[in-house]
């Protein structure tokens, strides 16, 4: 069996990052693919919502809710005293392991379509749901061990990938299949 291009280009991404490559996508290049990838993703997401009973969709989402919130918790000790982080940046990465990685999400996910292997239609609704608990407790942690008031809960709402995500995700639901079909070409075939 042929190995994918997905995970060879991957695996250069990795190989120019490990050996200190100067290869990056121009800035303006990479905020438009990011752009891109999460209106994209929440779309596709969106549509596979309208599909489904939201019976079906609430407890995994109440657990990507919970573990976007709980796993910076969980590592941050051990990012802050194994490690030896300081407290920010410890902070930082702990975030970061709660919420998830939008291109990894979508090299994951057009893997998995490649193969046929079968994943939930609604797992870009938990990707979402993911991202803004990983950064709250981030923030939390950051604040040595403060609390998150409403003008942190107002940044991390208004941040642009919950935004795209979110918003890609409710249009995408309101729309269904129906009116998703015009714009497949671009967001789901090109992608």
């Amino acid at each position: 069996m042929p190995i994918d291009p997905l995970v060879l280009t991957f695996a250069l991404g990795v190989a120019a990052r490990l050996a200190r490559s100067d290869l990056r996508f121009p800035e303006p290049v990479y905020e438009a693919l990011s752009i891109y990838l999460l209106l994209a993703i929440g779309l596709k997401g969106g549509v596979e919502l309208s599909h489904q009973p939201l019976s079906h969709v609430a407890l995994p989402a109440l657990f990507a809710v919970f573990a976007g919130f709980a796993l910076p918790f969980i590592l941050f000790p051990a990012l802050r005293h194994v490690v030896g982080l300081t407290r920010t940046d410890a902070s930082s990465v702990a975030a970061h392991y709660g919420s998830v990685s939008v291109v990894t999400f979508a090299i994951a996910t057009a893997y998995l379509q490649q193969r046929g292997i079968p994943a939930e239609s609604f797992m870009p609704v938990l990707l979402a749901l993911m991202e803004a608990p990983g950064i709250i407790a981030g923030v939390i942690l950051a604040r040595s061990g403060g609390t998150a008031g409403a003008p942190v809960f107002r940044e991390v709402a208004a941040n642009k990938g919950i935004v795209l995500l979110a918003g890609g995700i409710v249009i995408g639901w309101i729309i269904g299949s129906e009116g998703y079909a015009p714009l497949k070409p671009l967001f789901g075939d090109l992608f």
